[in-house]
C-alpha cells in the first residue's frame, strides 16, 4: 500500500540509526537563565536570547532571537550554561567561559564579564564542566575535581567560604567522575558510585537528613548505585544503576515530583518504576526521558514550560504529548531575584536531530523567536536543519535512479539485495516521512510528482541494514 502523506497534514520523524549524522545536525543543547546555547556536529557553536551579559560570545550585548555562531571555530566538544555565563571544552581539553563573571564564576583571574569566548588558564586536561548559578565545578581527566565562583555557602567544596576566581582543586582525590551546579549547591558522584554533596541546606538539598551547610564533600547515605545527578535550583535528580528515578531538596513546586510540597532532605524514589533513561532539574521543575523515548514533567509551570498545553504545577511525573522520539531535554536551571526564581523555559532535541524544541518563556528570545510569547506546548521550529545524509562509498553499489535529477517519476534499480526482505522510505531534509512502501521487485518506479522540488532521500530498508542515496527533484 503507498503510503504519501503530505507534510501539512501529518510528520513523522524518523531515525536514521545506520547512518551518520550530517554536519548540519544539532549534538548538544543547554539552557542558561533566558538564553539557550547549542553545538552542532561540525563542532561549530551557537546561541539565541538574553545577551545582557555577553553569555551569548558573540562579542555584543546584543539580545538574538535566532540561533547565531559563536566566532567561527570548528572544534568545540562540550557546553555548560549556568544562569548568565557559559564553560565550553574543545576538542583540545582546553576550557573556555564568557558572560557575567561578577563572582569569579568564569575563572579567568579577575571578575570582568567576557563577551567573546576566553580560555581558562592553559590547562588542556579537563574532561567535565559543570556551571551553576554563580559557580563553576570542572573534573579533569586525572580524576580530580576543581571548583571556582561564589563560595558563601560552601558550594566550591573547599572547606572555607572564600570566593575563587580561578579553578582551585577540591580536597585530593582524583576518584571524581561527574558534579552538577545548583543555585548554590554542588552534588558529585566518584567512581565506586557513591554520592556527595556541599554547599547551602537550608531545604534538605544536600541529602544528608540535615539543614546544615557543608563546605566540604559529604556523602549522602551509603548507596554506591548512584548512575547520574541533575541539580536544579534548591533541588535534586538522580538515577541510580537499575534506572530507578530518586529526588530531594525544596519542593514547594511540586518539582520533586512525590505528589506533594513537602520538602525532603534524603533521596526519596519518585514512583515504582525503573526505565528511566535521561533526567534534567530546572530553577523549580523537572523533566525526564523514559527508555521508551516518552518525555516527562512535572513541577511549576506557571510559564508553560512543562509543555503539556497549560499553565497547571504538576506535582507528579505526567507525559508530555504522545511521541516517543525525545533524544535530549534542557532547562534552565535559573537564578534568585527579589525572592523570585527566574529561568522557565525548556529546550529539547527528537531523534532526528534536526529541530531544537522548546517550550515555556519567551520574553527575551530564549526560544528565537522575536515575537514575546510564552508556549504552553513544545514548539519544534525554533532551529530547523537540513539532515543531509552523508552517502556511503559502498552505498552505489546497491542503488541506481535514474533520471537523477527527477523530473517527477524516476526508476529505481536495486542490486545484491533479497527483494523478499525490503521495504523503502522517501524523507525530506527535515527528516520526515513523506512515502513508505514495501518492495517486490529490485526495478521498481518513484511518484515523486506531488512533491515540491527539492532534495529528497530514499532509504532503502533490508532487514537491519540501511541503504540511502540522494534523489534531486526539478519539476
Amino acid at each position: 500500500m503507498n503510503l504519501k502523506v503530505k507534510i501539512s497534514i501529518l510528520m513523522i520523524a524518523v531515525k536514521i540509526s545506520s547512518c551518520a549524522y550530517s554536519q548540519e545536525t544539532w549534538s548538544k543543547l543547554q539552557a542558561g537563565t533566558e538564553f539557550s546555547v547549542a553545538l552542532k556536529y561540525n563542532n561549530s557553536l551557537w546561541a539565541f536570547g538574553n545577551n545582557g551579559n555577553g553569555q551569548l560570545g558573540n562579542g555584543s550585548i546584543v539580545n538574538q532571537f535566532s540561533p547565531t555562531q559563536i566566532g567561527s571555530d570548528l572544534d568545540w566538544k562540550s557546553i555548560s550554561a549556568g544562569s548568565f555565563h557559559v564553560l565550553a571544552l574543545k576538542n583540545d581539553g582546553t576550557l573556555w567561559a564568557w558572560g557575567l563573571n561578577s563572582q569569579g564564576q568564569l575563572g579567568t583571574n579577575d571578575y570582568v564579564q567576557k563577551l567573546i569566548p576566553t580560555q581558562v588558564g592553559l590547562d588542556n586536561n579537563w574532561k567535565e564542566i559543570y556551571a551553576g548559578q554563580t559557580h563553576s565545578i570542572g573534573i579533569k581527566t586525572d580524576g580530580t575535581m576543581w571548583s571556582w565562583g561564589y563560595n558563601g555557602f560552601g558550594q566550591l567544596g573547599l572547606g572555607n567560604l572564600f570566593n575563587q576566581n580561578i579553578p582551585t582543586q577540591v580536597g585530593t582525590e582524583n576518584t571524581w567522575i561527574m558534579a552538577s551546579c545548583g543555585g548554590v549547591h554542588s552534588m558529585a558522584i566518584k567512581s565506586d558510585s557513591t554520592l556527595w554533596g556541599f554547599g547551602y541546606n537550608g531545604n534538605g538539598q544536600i541529602g544528608d537528613g540535615t539543614n546544615i551547610n557543608r563546605d566540604s564533600p559529604v556523602q549522602i547515605g551509603i548507596d554506591s548505585n548512584w548512575h547520574f545527578i541533575s541539580s536544579g535550583f534548591e533541588f535534586n535528580l538522580g538515577m541510580k544503576t537499575d534506572n530507578s528515578l530518586w529526588s530531594w531538596g525544596f519542593n514547594g513546586n511540586g518539582q520533586l515530583g512525590q505528589g506533594n510540597t513537602i520538602n525532603y532532605s534524603i533521596p526519596n524514589q519518585i514512583g515504582n518504576n525503573n526505565n528511566w533513561s535521561i533526567i534534567n532539574a530546572g530553577s523549580s521543575f523537572s523533566f525526564a526521558i523514559k527508555n521508551d523515548s516518552t518525555l516527562w514533567s512535572w513541577g511549576y509551570n506557571g510559564n508553560g514550560q512543562l509543555g503539556i498545553s497549560s499553565l497547571t504545577q504538576q506535582n507528579i511525573p505526567i507525559q508530555v504529548g504522545l511521541e516517543n522520539d525525545w533524544l535530549e531535554i534542557e532547562t534552565a536551571s535559573g537564578t534568585l531575584s527579589g525572592g523570585v526564581v527566574y529561568g522557565t523555559h525548556s529546550i529539547g532535541l527528537k531523534q532526528n536531530r534536526t529541530e531544537i524544541c522548546g517550550t515555556g518563556s519567551n520574553y527575551i528570545g530564549q526560544l528565537s523567536d522575536i515575537l514575546p510569547i510564552q508556549n504552553q506546548e513544545f514548539n519544534c521550529e525554533i532551529a530547523i536543519l537540513n539532515v543531509g545524509l552523508e552517502e556511503e562509498n559502498n552505498d552505489k553499489n546497491y542503488i541506481s535512479i535514474f533520471p537523477n535529477p527527477s523530473n517527477g517519476i524516476s526508476s529505481v534499480h536495486l542490486s545484491n539485495l533479497n527483494p523478499n526482505n525490503l521495504n523503502y522510505l522517501l524523507i525530506n531534509t527535515a527528516g520526515h516521512v513523506l512515502i513508505e512502501n514495501c518492495i517486490s521487485n529490485l526495478n521498481f518506479n518513484i511518484d515523486l510528482q506531488e512533491l515540491e522540488s527539492g532534495l529528497y532521500y530514499l532509504i532503502i530498508k533490508d532487514g537491519l541494514k540501511q541503504l540511502h542515496k540522494k534523489i534531486v527533484l526539478q519539476n
